[in-house]
C-alpha cells in the first residue's frame, strides 16, 4: 500500500477541503466563544450575533460528518489514502465524541 502526501482523487481532495474547512470553523467557533466571554446575553441581546453563531453552527454540523463520509468512502472505494485524509477522518470522530460526551455526562 502506497501512501501519498496528497490525495488524487477528487472525492479525496473534497475530502480534504472539508477537513481543513470543519478545523477553520472550529476556530471560528472557539474564538466568537471567547469573544463573548460564553455570555449568552451578549447574542441575545444584537441579532447580527445571534446569526453569526447560528451560520458557524449549521456550518460546522454540515461540513463535519460530509468530510467523514466523502472521506471514508474514497478510502474504500478507491483505496486511495494519503497523509491528509485519515487526519481528517480523525478529527471529525474526534468532534464526535467530544459531542456525544457532552450529551451522555451532562449535569
Amino acid at each position: 500500500m502506497k501512501i501519498n502526501f496528497n490525495s488524487k482523487t477528487l472525492s479525496g481532495r473534497l475530502a480534504i477541503g472539508l477537513g481543513i474547512v470543519q478545523a477553520a470553523v472550529s476556530a471560528l467557533e472557539l474564538l466568537f466563544a471567547g469573544a463573548i466571554g460564553g455570555d449568552s446575553a451578549v447574542i441575545a441581546g444584537n441579532p447580527s450575533l445571534a446569526v453569526l453563531a447560528n451560520a458557524l453552527s449549521i456550518t460546522f454540523s454540515l461540513v463535519a460528518p460530509l468530510s467523514l463520509f466523502i472521506g471514508i468512502y474514497t478510502a474504500i472505494k478507491h483505496k486511495e489514502w494519503s497523509i491528509w485524509k485519515p487526519l481528517s477522518i480523525l478529527y471529525v470522530l474526534a468532534a464526535a465524541m467530544f459531542l456525544f460526551g457532552e450529551f451522555l455526562f451532562s449535569q
